[in-house]
């Protein structure tokens, strides 16, 4: 039987899970990769993705977390996932989520018909933040309706 170790999942304002595990999928910026009990260590960039743990040896029970950006260190028996931004998969709204893609997307047309540079920082801000939105519904198969 598969061992399990320990993971934990944070953003910069909390954490998203602590817990053991028995194998998580990590969206890695070179590609998705598994970790298991005793992986070699290692830290990684993370690109946004759907982080997936199984709770459980033979993967019946899993959490999922849409994740953006970060990091993801495996160090003697724990796995962390420091990421720029998450949501447990089972939290997403899908209504307010569209509404708050629908809002970002008339603030990204109002800053680019502006066309002033001090608006920039704002801009690639808010492109970030709808790149993050449209991630939370692909995650939850929203985007395809």
């Amino acid at each position: 039987m598969p061992s399990s170790f320990r993971c934990i999942v944070a953003i910069p304002t909390r954490a998203l899970f602590q817990g053991e595990i028995y194998y998580a999928e990590v969206p890695g910026s070179e590609g998705s990769y598994g970790v298991m009990a005793g992986h070699e260590m290692l830290v990684s960039t993370n690109r946004p993705g759907i982080l997936t743990l199984w709770l459980d040896p033979e993967g019946k029970q899993k959490k999922y977390f849409v994740t953006y950006g970060g990091f993801a260190q495996c160090f003697g028996d724990q796995l962390s996932v420091l990421a720029r931004m998450g949501r447990n998969g089972d939290d997403i709204d899908v209504e307010d989520t569209r509404k708050k893609l629908a809002k970002i997307n008339q603030t990204i047309d109002e800053l680019e018909r502006s066309n002033k540079e001090t608006d920039a920082a704002v801009l690639e801000t808010s492109r970030v933040r709808k790149e993050w939105y449209e991630l939370q519904l692909h995650a939850v198969g929203a985007d395809r309706q």
